[in-house]
C-alpha cells in the first residue's frame, strides 16, 4: 500500500511564499508599548523580515494612516520623518510606490506639508492644475493655481 500525499495547489505554495500585508496597527505596537504581548510579538515579525524568514509588504495608505496617527500623538515632523525613513529602510519590508513616498517627504517641514504634497503629485499628474482652497501653503506650487470661492 503506497501512502498519497497531496501535493499543496500552487496557488497556495505562492500564497505562503509570497508577500505578507502589513497594516497600520502593527506599527503602531511595534512603536507604542500599550501592550507588551503585541509589542514583542511586531518586533519579533520585523527581526523575521530582516533575517528573511518572511516577506513584509505594506502600502503608501498605511504609512500616510500613521504619518496622521502620530501627528494626532503630537509627534513634531522630525520624529514623524525619522521613523518614516527607517521604515522605507528597512531591510523585508517592501512598500508599495516607496520611490513616490520619498519624493513626496523631501519638500516637508511639517506633517500638513506630508498631505498636501500628497494631493499636489497625485492631482498634477491627473493633469489638474487648478483647485478650490482657502489653504495658502499650496500657493508654493508653481504649477498649481489656487483659487478661493
Amino acid at each position: 500500500m503506497t501512502l498519497y500525499m497531496r501535493q499543496p495547489q500552487k496557488s497556495l505554495v505562492k500564497m505562503l511564499s509570497g508577500k505578507i500585508f502589513v497594516d497600520t496597527n502593527i506599527f503602531i505596537y511595534l512603536l507604542y508599548e500599550v501592550d507588551d504581548k503585541k509589542h514583542s510579538a511586531c518586533i519579533d515579525l520585523l527581526k523575521k523580515a530582516r533575517e528573511g524568514e518572511v516577506r513584509l509588504w505594506t502600502t503608501e495608505w498605511v504609512i500616510a494612516e500613521l504619518i496622521w496617527f502620530l501627528h494626532r500623538r503630537k509627534k513634531v515632523w522630525s520624529e514623524i520623518e525619522l521613523i518614516v525613513n527607517s521604515m522605507l529602510t528597512t531591510k523585508g519590508l517592501e512598500i508599495r510606490n516607496k520611490k513616490w513616498l520619498l519624493e513626496i517627504l523631501v519638500p516637508c517641514k511639517k506633517v500638513t506639508d506630508f498631505f498636501d504634497s500628497v494631493n499636489m503629485s497625485i492631482l498634477l499628474s491627473e493633469g489638474v492644475n487648478r483647485g478650490y482652497s482657502y489653504d495658502r501653503g499650496l500657493d508654493r506650487w508653481r504649477s498649481f493655481k489656487r483659487m478661493e470661492p
